[in-house]
């Protein structure tokens, strides 16, 4: 063989392991992206393979082309592994468990049996298919970032297509039994091609694990731990910059929450603003958005409907709380919630002065004896709203338990 197909399987080597040691690094920065787990140990042995494939081109020995080319099929499989990982947070030990050993017995018969042509030839096959396979479950994940995750497909598309003309020529050869490893332009193009797509490939997954751990971080400071609500800064963050209006916003109180936590003890009282969130967030899910402004306060804001609309939602919403039973230190008991609604007629939306509105309709719901729905509105006007006939919502009033604050 050539000495500079010897610099190139050296430099692959040392690249891989190089790379190992990237993803290893990242990984114990942030040990829950486990997918880089994969890739390292997938790239590691891939590098290691390479090395013991340098010493069956010198030696041509059947049990160090075996073990070489076993140790890179089983690093192809866990860099499958891991693009699954990426895309489904869940590694598939199964699929790589059949791909690895499949594949890697399908080569050593032959291998072993003197055809390492044969074995050769399976080895390009393999290869190929594992790193298409390997594209499609990265395409399949594209949503998460386009342009970032189209460049990696192509990449291992290109890695995978690589290996077709060492198998086609291998093919036109016709012979089984080689006394030394193929040499031709297909497998000088197939080793520059791995060396210099790893590079890519391995730059494009770590910006990728970059880019969703700064995107965790986001979404951990704009989110409420317990309920996976909004906070309330994310809340005027999402006003201030995308949301316009007109505009809704319920603000919601549990009642007599202190007592809970004080009867039944703190975690039933966790377990009673989990669910009310869990109600907030179906209730919103295709309308709005809801966030947890602090303790029991929760506040839901409604665009393009009318104050009818968000009444009718915010009692949708207390009825649900109503109907559901919740066990602690001191029983079952139940939970009710009162509410206040106001709306604006501005594009620009005024959170404060929304907010103000709001709690005034919810204060007047406190007053009147809790577990009810008020509205920021003119009673009359109100109760004209009611029974005209707006956004298909004109429910009996009698069957809504509505106050006018």
């Amino acid at each position: 063989m050539p000495l500079d197909y010897h610099s190139l399987l050296t430099a692959f080597t040392l690249s891989g392991c190089g790379l190992a040691a990237a993803f290893l690094v990242s990984w114990l920065v942030s040990k829950k992206e486990r997918f880089l787990m994969a890739w390292t140990i997938g790239v590691s042995l891939m590098a290691f393979g390479v090395l013991i494939y340098d010493g069956y081109v010198r030696t041509m020995s059947p049990l160090l082309g075996t073990a070489g080319y076993t140790v890179l099929l089983v690093g192809l499989a866990f860099v499958f592994g891991a693009g699954r990982e990426f895309r489904t947070r869940v590694l598939p030990w199964s699929s790589m468990a059949i791909m690895a050993v499949a594949s890697s017995t399908v080569m050593a018969v032959p291998m072993l049996a003197g055809y390492n042509g044969a074995a050769i030839l399976v080895l390009n096959v393999a290869a190929t298919a594992i790193l298409l396979i390997t594209a499609w479950d990265y395409w399949l994940g594209r949503a998460e970032a386009r342009l970032a995750i189209t460049l990696l497909t192509a990449l291992y598309i290109l890695t995978g297509l690589s290996f077709v003309p060492c198998a086609v020529l291998l093919l036109l050869d016709g012979r089984w039994i080689l006394p030394e490893i193929p040499s031709n332009w297909a497998e000088d193009l197939n080793i520059g091609v791995c060396l210099t797509s790893l590079a890519g490939i391995g730059a494009l997954s770590l910006a990728l694990n970059q880019a969703r751990l700064a995107r965790g971080h986001k979404r951990d400071a704009e989110t409420d731990a317990l309920t996976g609500l909004l906070n309330r800064r994310a809340l005027l963050d999402r006003i201030t910059g995308d949301v316009e209006g007109p505009a809704a916003l319920v603000i919601f109180d549990i009642d007599h929450f202190k007592r809970i936590n004080d009867v039944h003890g703190h975690l039933a009282g966790d377990e009673v603003l989990r669910a009310f969130g869990e109600i907030l967030t179906l209730s919103s899910r295709s309308q709005g958005l809801a966030a947890r402004l602090g303790g029991e306060e929760f506040a839901m804001l409604v665009t393009g409907t009318s104050l009818v609309s968000a009444a009718i939602l915010a009692e949708n919403v207390r009825t649900r709380l109503a109907k559901r039973h919740f066990t602690g230190s001191a029983g079952a008991f139940g939970c009710t919630v009162s509410a206040g609604v106001a709306r604006t007629e501005d594009v620009v939306i005024d959170f404060d002065a929304l907010l103000q509105d709001a709690d005034t309709a919810l204060y007047a719901a406190k007053r009147s004896g809790r577990d009810q729905v008020a509205v920021s509105s003119d009673q009359e006007e109100f109760l004209a709203q009611m029974r005209s006939p707006q956004d298909g919502q004109r429910g009996p009033i009698d069957l809504i338990r509505l106050k006018t604050g």
